[in-house]
């Protein structure tokens, strides 16, 4: 029999933190006998479970991947097993049900991630926008809280996707009182180990675990960044399937984009006291539950204060076009990346790869051409250099002796 233990999110609740200390320790754990299943398997069979695809890949491997899964659990011959995947807070009871049924014959945790209101909302209009929606932020805060006149789509997906009492009470459902249990984001200023700290003691894992010390989490954007790829998105996403986009944005510019200005996502004072009374609900909510919690149930309760600057998307021009730049730095980079992973290809249309001497001849040659050009760029500061330049300009450029000569001075 394994215990295994079943991460399930919530998103945005530090879950690339913790799937990133696991990945980057399984060898560690698979020693002390804990098997964590390959990451991109459990996203796969995760995708199976609920009927999940994603445009432009995994379209035919997500069949069958959840059986896989299981028959890997099945197969462990240590004492716990753990799988972390997001995806599965989406689960509704009947798929819940399917999974423990499958795993009958060991004991099921479920293990779930709560954050604040606050810095969950700031989080996922961000994400939204990096995954290629172009939804403002007034817009998107005001769907949340379900203020009329506003399009009701992007708050029905918000809390599908952050509802935490339905996932608590979907899983508490089909396992046995106290097998769900509760991890707590820490508040900002926390030590970075705390989370991962909290989550290795939800799920046992060995007081050796060196994952505590691991620091893989999602690159945060400020304000005039996510503003400059919400306006990108506006024109592109019908263009790029979600692969297409995720490669470019999230794993392109979004990387590059970080700190390029210095006004950081934070939630405006207007929508701190809203954020509050629903932290304030949760808690009662769940201390009804009385469900093991690592970590503090105060941390859901979003601490009371907050910047008195605009509204996320009312970014100054200045900063707007700081971060413009840098997102253009960014694709002209990751464009020369391509062009010499991909030179091969190019020179092989042409027929052949070049020698090695036509190599070192033309580097000789670039050289000269890059002196000659550098000669001209310093020409208006170096007296020398311009003199040097004129001189040679007259010996190689017949036209430029044409031009009527000024007197000397």
């Amino acid at each position: 029999m394994v215990d295994v233990h079943l991460h399930v999110g919530l998103y945005k609740t530090g879950t690339t933190t913790i799937q990133g200390a696991l990945a980057a320790t399984s060898r560690h754990l698979a020693r002390h006998g804990v098997l964590v299943p390959d990451l991109r398997a459990q996203r796969l069979a995760a995708y199976d479970l609920l009927g999940q695809r994603v445009g432009g890949e995994q379209r035919g491997e997500a069949a069958g991947a959840l059986g896989r899964l299981l028959e890997l659990v099945d197969s462990h011959d240590g004492p716990a097993a753990v799988v972390s995947e997001e995806e599965l807070s989406l689960a509704r009871p009947r798929q819940a049900r399917r999974l423990v049924r499958g795993l009958a014959g060991h004991r099921v945790f479920v293990v779930v991630g709560a954050r604040d209101m606050g810095r969950t909302l700031v989080s996922a209009w961000q994400q939204t926008v990096v995954n290629g929606g172009s939804t403002r932020w007034s817009d998107f805060v005001a769907s949340v809280r379900g203020e009329d006149g506003t399009p009701p789509s992007e708050g029905m997906s918000f809390h599908w996707r952050h509802d935490l009492l339905r996932v608590v009470d979907t899983w508490s459902s089909v396992l046995p009182a106290g097998h769900v249990r509760l991890v707590t984001v820490p508040p900002r200023g926390a030590p970075p180990e705390t989370l991962l700290a909290r989550f290795a003691a939800a799920v046992g894992l060995p007081d050796a675990w060196p994952g505590g010390h691991q620091s893989v989490r999602n690159v945060s954007l400020g304000a005039a960044e996510l503003e400059v790829v919400r306006r990108l998105n506006a024109s592109v996403s019908d263009r790029l399937n979600s692969a297409q986009h995720r490669f470019v944005v999230e794993a392109g510019i979004r990387a590059r984009l970080a700190g390029a200005t210095a006004r950081p996502l934070d939630l405006p004072a207007q929508h701190v006291a809203w954020a509050r009374a629903y932290g304030e609900g949760l808690v009662r909510e769940l201390e009804r539950r009385r469900l093991p919690v690592h970590g503090d149930l105060a941390d859901l309760v979003p601490i009371d204060r907050a910047p008195t600057g605009p509204e996320l998307d009312d970014v100054p021009d200045d900063e707007l076009l700081a971060a413009t730049q840098a997102a253009l730095v960014s694709l002209a980079l990751d464009h020369g990346r391509l062009f010499r992973r991909y030179r091969r290809a190019f020179v092989e249309a042409e027929g052949r790869l070049p020698s090695a001497v036509e190599v070192l001849g033309s580097e000789v040659r670039a050289g000269g051409f890059w002196l000659r050009k550098r000669a001209v760029h310093h020409a208006d500061r170096h007296p020398l250099v311009e003199r040097a330049s004129r001189l040679y300009l007259e010996r190689t450029s017949p036209s430029s002796r044409l031009l009527p000569r000024q007197p000397d001075t």
